[in-house]
């Protein structure tokens, strides 16, 4: 039996990842604020926003980086959090790090088509603070040399819990009407969270020198409005809006209709990423089945 530490265990994605690593056969330690879901074995108390000064030290024990302050929009402050977080966390272990990043740290200017992880240069405009900090937070984690280190890039991470996009989703669509770019149209590689905690197991099995940047999604792009219509699980009229118009309503509504700024960049263009260097490193291969899979999210309709 392997330890492993996971950090933001208590999140959405970090209390998958807890619990795949423990029907893996692993020992896990959660670390962090509160105690995370998933069942972990141990808990260390631990405000890793406070950096790195009384962060206990693990050992050799490898790490699954969860932890983040999400938010949309531009706050300074939510930067320097996660720079201290992630400082925090490359002083918890030496071992190796798994790094749990965001496709938000490509050019949302532009569509992301078969994106390959090179092309996240951070030489671009940013659309808010979050997409800035994990870009930050990767470059941290490049220059402290680890010995092995693996950073996952995950676009629209959804499944059971989510406490972000779903509700998102159906409070954006809960008129039965949907303004979107292009009607909806352009293709998304969304995440499912089971297939990212595969590939947190398939990167920490993984012998790698050095550090990795690679593209985590189901394989298997949908149009964003089909999505959409199987997580409400109603009919859904989705109307074209010219991206300028969404973004100007976006603004002035400051995201009162479930669809922020950073939001409208994100589902208004292709968002679809390039697995190949994922597959070879890691010899993990995701399970397709995206549309299925939203269905049997939406809650159910009430009994008349």
């Amino acid at each position: 039996m392997t330890t492993v530490a996971v950090t933001g265990g208590s999140g959405f994605i970090g209390g998958h990842v807890i619990a795949a690593l423990r029907r893996d056969g692993h020992r896990v330690v959660d670390v962090g604020r509160r105690p995370g879901r998933g069942g972990a074995d141990e808990h260390v108390h631990v405000d890793l926003a406070a950096g790195r000064a009384g962060v206990p030290r693990l050992g050799d024990v490898p790490l699954v980086h969860c932890a983040a302050e999400v938010r949309d929009g531009f706050e300074r402050g939510v930067l320097e959090r996660n720079l201290r977080i992630m400082d925090a966390a490359l002083g918890l272990t030496t071992g190796r790090l798994v790094h749990v990043s965001s496709s938000s740290v490509y050019d949302l200017a532009r569509p992301s088509v078969d994106a390959r992880p090179a092309e996240a240069t951070g030489r671009y405009r940013w659309f808010g603070t979050y997409g800035e900090a994990k870009y930050a937070n990767e470059r941290q984690l490049v220059e402290a040399r680890r010995e092995s280190a693996v950073i996952l890039r995950p676009h629209a991470v959804y499944g059971p819990g989510d406490g972000t996009l779903l509700p998102r989703v159906l409070h954006a669509s809960r008129r039965g009407v949907l303004p979107l770019p292009l009607r909806g149209r352009a293709p998304h590689a969304l995440t499912w969270v089971d297939n990212l905690a595969g590939a947190v197991l398939a990167a920490l099995r993984t012998d790698t020198a050095g550090t990795h940047a690679l593209n985590v999604t189901d394989g298997d792009p949908v149009p964003i409005g089909d999505a959409f219509r199987a997580v409400v699980g109603r009919p859904l009229r989705v109307l074209h809006v010219p991206m300028r118009t969404a973004r100007h309503v976006a603004v002035v509504t400051r995201g009162r209709f479930g669809i922020s700024p950073y939001s409208v960049r994100q589902l208004g263009l292709e968002r679809t990423y390039d697995l190949t260097a994922t597959t070879e490193l890691l010899g993990w291969v995701p399970e397709p089945g995206t549309v299925d899979r939203l269905a049997t999210l939406h809650p159910p309709t009430p009994e008349a």
